[in-house]
């Protein structure tokens, strides 16, 4: 059987979360837009006494479906799809049994078109893990994994929580339409009187005086369509009951929120299916089987490499149905591809391990060798830093090219892409000018300056600490630092370690305790096109570039070579461009105009 090695999995790309995540915003995002057409051009609906404004159910399911479009989206795509196709052709019915009030013929093709749209999201499949991966799952060995005796009904959480929410849609909608056919009742018996507006108590709600001086309140729509002294058609009926004669009794709005309740009630079936179908497809065929080294306690099954070095994180783990008592690390045999949101099991010492649920990154598990290490206290432990460790020659051919060459005079630099960093700058204060115009009265043009300016030199000013300032230089003897706060000139040995996040910073540790100096590259997953962002490094790129410079310092002193290596030019902090302060003036001067309503 094969055996699965760290350099089998390394470089793997795992987006199937941020893939369906980034499918669901796309509907949300035209069905919003979708929606605000229909708001801007659909013919206005004018009530009178003439054509009143009756119960529309029809009416209500469009609300309902457009209202859930943007929700069930994150829960479950193909579900989405069909309540766009629904929400399309009952708009199509609603424009036939109102020609009037019909919406222009290019905006029930931009319904079409967000069905097209959201069909084409459900059915594109999720991009798989790369070249690599594919080579691995096509050259390892494959088995079918033991049928376990017998398998959860999975996805029943999914399942509970749909119960609920179809008795709620099934409670709202009958009880509107109790509600609706109670009301039209005691309104067929009503006596139709004229009455004058006197007060509007709230926008919602009209005082009128009726003939015999009995004052009463009735509930519209919008009551500045009623102005005070104006005369109204009243029906009233003899239990209480007021309504105008152009918006009798309708209850058919909380039909929306049922068919909200019901669309999401559907998602979550579906997302049941959707789970239940993947977790029985693992045990339905062959799957590639390789040996790994497990670590099971409870519940918790952690995957390692065979080659596995201690201190190092494990591949991926998942949680299982039965537990296992042994709190060492043992060989077991994995089925399935050991990546993040994907189905795997293991068999352990002739027991098989069902999981409960997909993978999960392995940074959660425990270390291989044991838990994961303190820096201040991995001599107690035992167990070595994982950012210390010597690099793999899978990740050093992922360096560049010119960061592995040998010559230890070179010195190499690295900063963050400015037009990055510009664009931060410029985008991060946009969230709290959109709180503030919503918190703020109307201000002055300099009173509106007088707060946008704070805001975006706060802006300036953290985009310029933490993506514009920092840069690093680096040779066979040492490095220079500009990081976000401070910065060092430093010989290797005064490195302490030097780790990378997912996100691109990069800490140079000068001590146990994690004190050091920040430096930005580019994330493995910017938010940035990479032919926006450059031909920049990774923050694993750097951290590893660096590392291996710091390997190779250590091992001239350990071969005792005499080092003749200057250290790179001392490092200067520059000062803040004149272009961040222009762009400080600049946008001051136009959200200044956004929050005074010149363009909003």
């Amino acid at each position: 059987m094969t055996p699965l090695l760290t350099a089998d999995v390394f470089g793997w790309t795992v987006r199937p979360v941020r893939w369906r995540r980034a499918r669901a915003l796309l509907v949300v995002v035209a069905a919003i837009a979708v929606l605000s057409l229909h708001i801007a051009f659909d013919p206005p609906v004018e009530c009178s006494d003439a054509a009143p404004c009756g119960p529309d159910w029809l009416d209500g399911l469009l609300f309902g479906l457009v209202a859930a479009l943007p929700v069930v989206a994150f829960v479950s795509l193909p579900v989405t799809a069909w309540l766009a196709a629904l929400f399309f052709t009952a708009d199509a019915i609603w424009q036939v049994a109102h020609p009037d009030l019909a919406s222009p013929p290019w905006l029930t093709g931009a319904d079409a078109a967000l069905a097209v749209l959201a069909f084409v999201a459900a059915r594109l499949a999720p991009p798989g893990l790369g070249g690599a991966a594919e080579m691995w799952a096509a050259t390892t060995s494959h088995r079918k994994p033991p049928a376990p005796a017998s398998l959860p009904r999975y996805g029943l959480g999914w399942r509970l929580l749909a119960v609920p929410l179809l008795l709620l849609a099934l409670g709202i909608a009958g009880s509107a339409l109790l509600a609706q056919s109670d009301a039209d009742g005691r309104l067929a018996a009503a006596d139709r009187v004229t009455a004058e507006v006197t007060a509007h108590p709230d926008e919602y709600t009209l005082e009128v005086r009726l003939p015999g001086a009995a004052t009463v309140r009735v509930t519209v729509g919008d009551s500045d369509e009623h102005p005070v002294g104006s005369r109204v058609a009243v029906l009233v009926a003899g239990d209480g009951l007021y309504q105008l004669v152009s918006e009798p009794y309708d209850t058919s709005g909380w039909l929306s929120l049922a068919v909200l309740s019901a669309g999401l009630a559907a998602g979550c079936l579906a997302r049941a299916r959707e789970r239940s179908a993947a977790a029985r497809a693992l045990f339905a065929g062959e799957q590639p089987a390789t040996e790994v080294y497990v670590w099971a306690l409870g519940g918790r099954v952690a995957v390692y490499a065979t080659d596995a070095r201690p201190g190092e994180p494990a591949l991926m783990e998942f949680f299982a149905l039965a537990r296992h008592g042994a709190d060492e690390i043992r060989p077991g045999i994995l089925f399935g591809v050991p990546a993040q949101r994907h189905w795997c099991a293991v068999a352990i010492d002739g027991e098989l391990l069902v999981p409960r649920g997909p993978a999960r990154s392995g940074r959660f598990a425990p270390a291989y060798g044991g838990p994961a290490p303190d820096p201040e206290f991995d001599d107690l432990t035992g167990v070595p830093d994982p950012a210390r460790l010597p690099l793999r020659p899978e990740e050093i051919l992922a360096l560049r090219p010119e960061d592995v060459a040998a010559d230890p005079e070179t010195v190499h630099t690295h900063r963050h892409n400015r037009f990055s960093g510009y664009a931060v700058v410029v985008a991060s204060s946009w969230p709290f000018l959109v709180i503030l115009s919503r918190l703020l009265p109307a201000l002055p043009y300099w009173g509106a300056v007088a707060v946008t300016a704070p805001i975006v030199a706060i802006a300036c000013l953290s985009g310029w600490r933490l993506f514009l300032r920092p840069r690093v230089s680096w040779n066979g003897a040492g490095l220079s630092v500009v990081g976000s706060i401070g910065a060092r000139l430093l010989v290797w040995s005064d490195v302490h370690a030097v780790r990378a996040d997912r996100h691109g910073a990069v800490t140079i540790e000068t001590d146990h305790h994690g004190a050091g100096l920040v430096v930005t590259a580019r994330g493995e997953h910017p938010l940035l096109p990479r032919f926006l962002s450059g031909d920049e490094r990774t923050g694993h790129q750097l951290s590893g570039a660096l590392r291996l410079s710091m390997e190779r310092a250590a091992a001239r002193v350990r071969e005792r070579v005499r080092d003749t290596v200057s250290l790179p030019p001392a490092p200067v902090a520059p000062p803040a461009p004149a272009l961040l302060y222009a762009a400080w003036l600049v946008e001051s001067l136009l959200y200044a105009l956004v929050l005074t309503g010149l363009f909003g």
